[in-house]
């Protein structure tokens, strides 16, 4: 008897862009449901997966845990963080009057990637840190932002 595979849902929202945090690249490396299914819409969308390089920084340590998130990363376009991010970033951080310094990279990066991708872009970040991301990200159209 075959064994029925729960699906992860997965909201109307993504188009162009999907954008993983810390938390939304360590849930695509365990195998989380949820995660994958917004793994699988963007490959069947032909979507960008991007993680920011200060992700990077969060999430791996040198240790053997590691090789499932370089897998993650290796799949995915890992964004630089150059010091025009860094400005955009820091925009961010004061209109919200916010500390949440990486989660402002990693929302400089989603709004960055969205540059130029006319008036129909749309982006899904993927993150743990919802209300900080939504805070820094208010106001900008284009990124919806999931807890994962």
């Amino acid at each position: 008897m075959a064994r029925s595979r729960r699906r992860g849902r997965v909201p109307a929202g993504l188009s162009d862009l999907l954008v993983l945090d810390a938390e939304g690249a360590s849930k695509a490396a365990s195998g989380d449901l949820t995660v994958q299914a917004w793994l699988e819409r963007a490959r069947e969308l032909d979507a960008e997966v991007v993680v920011s390089a200060v992700t990077v920084t969060e999430v791996v340590r040198g240790v053997a845990r590691d090789a499932r998130l370089n897998r993650v990363l290796k799949a995915a376009d890992v964004r630089p963080a150059d010091e025009p991010l860094a400005r955009r970033a820091g925009r961010l951080l004061g209109r919200a009057r916010s500390a949440a310094t990486i989660d402002a990279l990693v929302a400089a990066t989603a709004l960055t990637m969205l540059d130029g991708r006319g008036s129909a872009r749309r982006c899904v970040l993927l993150t743990s840190d919802a209300d900080d991301l939504t805070a820094l990200l208010f106001g900008e159209a284009g990124v919806q932002v999931i807890a994962v």
